[in-house]
């Protein structure tokens, strides 16, 4: 089938004494993902603002000695490849080292400790920053295809700050490379296979072209990436980036360039829209094929109100049903504005 946008809405009656008592309805918008069919929930927005914390005397407390990442550490504490996978043991760029995650979420999982600078806030990151740190991951994943040519699905990730689940402050993104597939990887290659059989088209390259000719929830393109937000979100905001690149062999200094680029619109996004925590994922095709695409996904992290309230609850994790309270609609053209 074609690429579709469908959606079901469900409406809620009460008395609501925000209200003086008056019945309304009151909409809950249950969205299909285009590519996979998995649904997300679109929720009433109370409007409270997100109000970002400051980091910077957690960061006093946690730099220097205490932190395995910080100049003084980051070359003798670390973990050390082996020579014939990573010659010296570690991968070191302008800034960027690359060393192997000591506790493996992977059959190959590298870290790269992305800046000298023990706590670097949004508005801190640089292009320069950006992509020597992706740069780094490219150059450690071509060792690992050289190296163990079973591996077939690669991705680089990125927690930033403690709502994302990052453990340490020190900036740093995780390289995972193995045979086997995450969950979100094995639905959408095979999705993005069938789509391919049944429409002889690639879905990625297709959903941007729809997505621009709709301007609903088109962002901007910066050089060689295409960014929307997606139509199913998986939190409140899911930025999705479409690369021109569809495989590992076509990616290169410019790509990560472009990407460095975008994601620093992304963060005065942020900083405009009081989020300062994120997800990011970069999802790497390993071989050519004409189902596939390289793409990347943003997801802002935040926690809410006076409690800190995570934002994600059971809904995300047992029901495997994400929530947004924003419409992507409205996320999506806050956005775009940093991309003209």
């Amino acid at each position: 089938m074609p690429i579709s946008f469908r959606k079901h809405e469900e409406f809620f009656t009460f008395h609501d004494p925000m209200q003086d008592g008056k019945l309304i309805d009151r909409k809950t918008e249950i969205r299909f993902d285009p590519l996979t069919g998995e649904t997300s929930r679109i929720i009433f927005d109370p409007g409270a603002p997100f109000v970002p914390k400051d980091y910077s005397e957690l960061a006093k407390a946690t730099e220097g000695k205490k932190c395995p990442f910080c100049a003084e550490n980051v070359s003798t504490i670390t973990p050390r490849f082996p020579d014939e996978l990573v010659e010296g043991g570690r991968y070191v760029g302008k800034e960027a080292v690359v060393f192997p995650n000591l506790f493996p979420y992977s059959k190959h999982n590298a870290v790269v400790r992305m800046s000298e600078q023990h706590y670097v806030k949004l508005e801190e990151f640089t292009e320069t920053l950006i992509s020597d740190s992706f740069t780094a991951a490219h150059q450690y994943i071509e060792n690992v295809l050289e190296f163990d040519p079973k591996t077939e699905y690669v991705s680089i990730n990125w927690n930033y700050l403690p709502p994302s689940g990052g453990s340490i402050l020190h900036p740093h993104i995780h390289v995972l490379a193995s045979e086997k597939p995450t969950n979100y990887q094995a639905i959408v290659t095979s999705s993005s296979h069938d789509f391919y059989e049944t429409e002889g088209k690639n879905y990625f390259t297709s959903l941007v072209s729809e997505e621009r000719e709709l301007e609903e929830r088109w962002i901007g393109k910066k050089g060689s990436i295409n960014w929307m937000h997606a139509f199913a979100p998986k939190s409140h905001g899911d930025f999705l980036g479409v690369f021109d690149a569809s495989s590992f062999n076509e990616l290169d200094s410019d790509a990560f360039d472009d990407l460095a680029k975008s994601l620093l619109r992304f963060f005065r996004y942020f900083k405009e829209n009081g989020l300062e925590s994120f997800n990011a994922s970069l999802f790497i095709p390993v071989n050519k094929h004409a189902a596939e695409q390289v793409h990347f996904r943003l997801i802002p992290r935040m926690t809410i109100g006076m409690l800190d309230t995570s934002d994600m609850n059971v809904f995300n994790y047992l029901h495997g049903e994400p929530l947004s309270l924003k419409a992507p609609e409205e996320v999506a053209k806050a956005a775009a504005k940093f991309f003209v």
